[in-house]
């Protein structure tokens, strides 16, 4: 009975934050930035790719920087630099990223497959109204996106942008440190494993697991700190069981 309190309020958390009820999708505060990402799909691959280790909002205004740059983030292009020359480029403060050697070789990368599979366009990765497994397993074929980036993209393509996708019943949570931290501290899980975490959310909420994904992050980044807590300002307050881990 706790759990489905907990869940439910986590689906209505997750409502109240909806893309339908705000003007504008919002992954980076820098306009430009945003408005590149709405436009670009080759934008959204890149900042999915980016978005590790650095804060979101980051990650996601980095193809922008990068296409300020170089003036175009056409794959082709940017396929034939060399690794050293792109890695400069990425280098340029404020960097792209500050693994930006990394960065670099995995934009190089993903220019590569999306040339040599996708007609140089990410869009075509999400066009023809594809299963939501394919989808996932498209994006996991790209350096640097597993599980929890493909999830992640998975879920914003069809959640916020209106991405045309079949079977939300087969889009996972991710695998990210505050999902888990909520799963564990709501003890929606007794203990983490990756299995555990996509398997508490397959059951929870089986016609769409991945609905679960932003309200726990949105609630581990604000409240559910790792340390200090903030239980009191907490949407789960009254609900969560506060299990220490």
């Amino acid at each position: 009975m706790l759990k489905k309190k907990i869940v439910k309020r986590l689906l209505e958390y997750g409502e109240e934050h909806a893309t339908e009820k705000r003007e504008k999708v919002m992954f980076t505060p820098n306009k430009d930035g945003n408005d590149f990402i709405l436009s670009n799909p080759n934008a959204f691959l890149f900042a999915v790719i980016l978005d590790e280790r650095i804060e979101a909002e980051r990650a996601w205004t980095g193809p922008y920087l990068l296409k300020e740059r170089l003036g175009h983030l056409d794959s082709k292009k940017i396929a034939t630099m060399s690794k050293d020359e792109l890695a400069k480029t990425c280098a340029v403060k404020p960097e792209i990223h500050f693994e930006y050697n990394k960065a670099a070789h995995r934009i190089r990368k993903a220019c590569e497959l999306l040339n040599r599979k996708y007609n140089g366009q990410a869009n075509n990765i999400w066009n023809g109204n594809p299963r939501t497994d394919d989808l996932q397993s498209r994006f996991e074929e790209f350096d640097g996106i597993g599980q929890k980036k493909a999830s992640m993209a998975v879920n914003i393509l069809v959640r916020d942008l209106g991405v045309s996708a079949q079977n939300k019943q087969w889009i996972d949570v991710s695998d990210d440190t505050h999902v888990s931290r909520i799963f564990q501290r709501t003890g929606l899980i007794d203990t983490y494993t990756h299995e555990a975490l996509l398997n508490a959310a397959r059951d929870l909420n089986p016609d769409y697991p991945g609905a679960l994904d932003l309200p726990s992050w949105l609630i581990g980044r604000r409240f559910c700190h790792a340390r200090e807590p903030e239980c009191s300002s907490c949407p789960l307050e009254k609900e969560c069981p506060k299990v220490r881990v």
